[in-house]
């Protein structure tokens, strides 16, 4: 009786010790992950939705290359939380607190559509309030702007390219080099001024600083513009010309719909219509 007894106090024990080993011990592996910062930048587009579960949805745009995401279309919900981060403390915040321009860290959560920017939905939001001045929404595709040299260009788009040489200047103020990369983006280099002249992208890997890219819809892309932006008035008394917005600083961001005709105007604007090339120029290089 007495080494039944003993036995069941030994069992009770092994159970318990156990219980215990598995209430408190953790895989390390479990732990991977928590907290984990998916994507670090500045908000380019906002969009706010009127009612329902999903607040908005913004577009974040980090360094180029920065690793898990460099750029993403997140969806702000309604379990979202929402954080202003500065050196002192992190206090709550919420939505209505998001503009564009700001620097935000975010946290996914659910899965993460692969397409460029990736999609995903917000499980939580720091607004980085000590770091909004590196800020810099100069108007760019795939982060290139009219200036840069092209060292610049070789950092993000890399030195392999197709070159053609033109030495009459046409409506370019010099003569100026053509590159094309396999990427799917065309850059015009002045000859003597090394300095990017134009920008030209088929390709949806090299969205616009405000998020817009090869792909959109028409409606949306004229939308995000149009807000800021006043169309380009024609020369030759056409009106203002569809999809042509005048930057300011000379500078002009053209939305093409149809790229086979050969015609940057847009004839024709439909429902579903698409952006199918986008040009960054100046005006004055305009026929």
């Amino acid at each position: 009786m007495k080494l039944i007894k003993l036995i069941a106090i030994s069992l009770v024990g092994i159970f318990m010790l156990s219980g215990c080993g598995s209430a408190n011990s953790q895989n390390p592996g479990d732990l991977q992950g928590v907290n984990k910062t998916d994507i670090v930048g500045t908000v380019i587009k906002l969009t706010k939705n009127q009612s329902g579960e999903i607040l908005g949805t913004i577009v974040v745009e980090g360094k180029k290359g920065s690793k898990p995401y460099d750029q993403a279309s997140i969806k702000v919900t309604r379990k979202t939380k929402i954080n202003e981060k500065s050196a002192d403390n992190i206090v709550n915040s919420n939505f209505d607190v998001l503009q564009e321009n700001l620097k935000v860290e975010v946290r996914f959560i659910g899965p993460v559509a692969e397409s460029y920017p990736v999609q995903a939905t917000a499980d939580e939001i720091t607004i980085l309030k000590d770091e909004q001045a590196d800020t810099d929404m100069r108007p760019s595709i795939g982060q290139i702007r009219l200036g840069d040299s092209q060292s610049q260009v070789n950092e993000i788009l890399g030195s392999v390219f197709k070159e053609e040489y033109h030495e009459e200047p046409g409506h370019f103020p010099e003569s100026w080099n053509k590159r094309t990369y396999d990427k799917g983006v065309t850059v015009i280099v002045g000859k003597d001024s090394g300095q990017v002249l134009e920008i030209e992208t088929t390709s949806a890997q090299f969205p616009t600083n405000r998020g817009s890219k090869i792909g959109d819809m028409a409606k949306d892309v004229f939308d995000n513009y149009g807000s800021n932006y006043k169309k380009l008035e024609s020369r030759h008394g056409e009106g203002r010309l569809e999809g042509f917005y005048d930057l300011g600083d000379g500078q002009l961001i053209i939305f093409d719909l149809d790229k086979d005709d050969n015609a940057l105007l847009n004839q024709d604007v439909k429902a579903d219509s698409k952006v199918e090339m986008i040009r960054l120029t100046k005006s004055n290089f305009l026929d």
